[in-house]
């Protein structure tokens, strides 16, 4: 922009000294900046009535708000280039946190485009579990019966919805886990440790993924450096090629058909079983009994065929199972080599290569 005045020395001198910037500021930006802002004081002193010009006070009035955009503008510029050098160091200090042991509480759970992350929690014995949602305000949004759980880590399974059936809306939801050993429902602290495997983004804020599992790297509780020799896999696809050991095989039911060999469980003793099959939300869709006389000592398998209980075949997708005898002996477990990843219902499951069970990070038990 080129700013010119005639027969006025003192204007002149003072467009010549911004009109060298005018360029590349115009090249940056067609917003309306300081050489703008100049220009029109210049065009006004040009203009004014000769007769009534312009009074003294209000010019230095108009400089003085010149003065202060220019100010504005040079600290908006400072300002920006703050933020941007935070945010370069920020996301460099999270990357630091790549392969290293942490501990952190875990309490919320993000919902992004419908997409839920897990949650976790961790039992000492077998409980009932009830797991509460709230949203930002504190209030309850769902509230889930889980039932029975066996001890060990669990993921929280919730679909996102409220207690009408409908999505809830994209952002943070906290819960909390009360479980009943027998005493009554005491609330559980909802922690995990493990290997951070990555770091992911759910609505613009950064997490660390352990298990699984988003991490805020504000709640972490612990961060150390960890033996190679004694470490698992940092990264779930290092558990390719390894022999995993699990007691929660998870059924992958695809186009009707349970992938895999049939449902593996375990007696010490000859005696009948109920096996019970659930689909991802602790819906009971299927008992199988086995009678006793049918049962053996050691390794037992019973065919499922994906019916539900109501004779019709159940939807694609995960399912898992759980067994009841009366010794209350009878076990679930697997170890098998890990062949393949599978991403489902949010999260990322190992492909067990013989059966063809699937199994959760956070359910393995032993690695080979």
């Amino acid at each position: 922009m080129t700013v010119s005045s005639t027969g006025n020395t003192s204007l002149d001198l003072i467009a010549n000294s911004y009109q060298s910037g005018s360029t590349e500021a115009k090249e940056k930006s067609d917003a309306m900046g300081k050489e703008d802002f100049l220009a029109m004081l210049v065009a006004q002193l040009e203009n004014q009535d000769p007769l009534n010009p312009m009074d003294g006070t209000d010019f230095s009035a108009q400089l003085a708000q010149f003065s202060q955009l220019e100010q504005l503008m040079n600290l908006n510029t400072s300002m920006e280039t703050l933020a941007s050098s935070v945010s370069d160091d920020a996301e460099e200090d999270l990357m630091s946190y790549l392969g290293k042991q942490v501990s952190g509480n875990v309490d919320s759970m993000q919902v992004e485009n419908g997409m839920v992350s897990g949650g976790f929690f961790s039992l000492a014995e077998n409980a009932d579990v009830i797991i509460n949602v709230t949203d930002e305000s504190g209030k309850t949004v769902k509230t889930l019966f889980e039932g029975t759980k066996s001890s060990g880590a669990h993921l929280v399974e919730w679909d996102g919805t409220d207690e009408n059936g409908d999505a809830v809306a994209d952002g943070t939801y906290k819960y909390s886990v009360l479980a009943n050993t027998g005493t009554g429902f005491q609330e559980l602290p909802t922690t995990v440790t493990g290997v951070v495997e990555g770091i992911a983004y759910s609505n613009e804020s950064p997490y660390l993924v352990v298990q699984g599992v988003l991490i805020d790297p504000d709640s972490l509780t612990s961060v150390s450096s960890v033996d190679d020799n004694n470490l698992p896999p940092e990264s779930v696809l290092s558990y390719l090629g390894h022999t995993v050991s699990s007691d929660q095989p998870i059924l992958s039911v695809e186009e009707g058909v349970v992938s895999g060999e049939d449902l593996k469980f375990n007696l010490e003793q000859q005696e009948a079983v109920r096996i019970k099959i659930y689909d991802p939300w602790d819906n009971l869709v299927q008992t199988i009994e086995v009678e006793e006389k049918d049962a053996v000592g050691g390794e037992n398998f019973v065919h499922w065929n994906a019916v539900g209980k109501d004779g019709k075949g159940v939807s694609d997708g995960l399912y898992y199972y759980t067994i009841e005898t009366a010794s209350g002996t009878g076990e679930i477990s697997i170890s098998e080599e890990v062949s393949g990843i599978e991403y489902a219902n949010g999260s990322q499951y190992l492909v067990l290569k013989d059966t063809g069970r699937l199994v959760a990070i956070s359910s393995i038990t032993a690695i080979n």
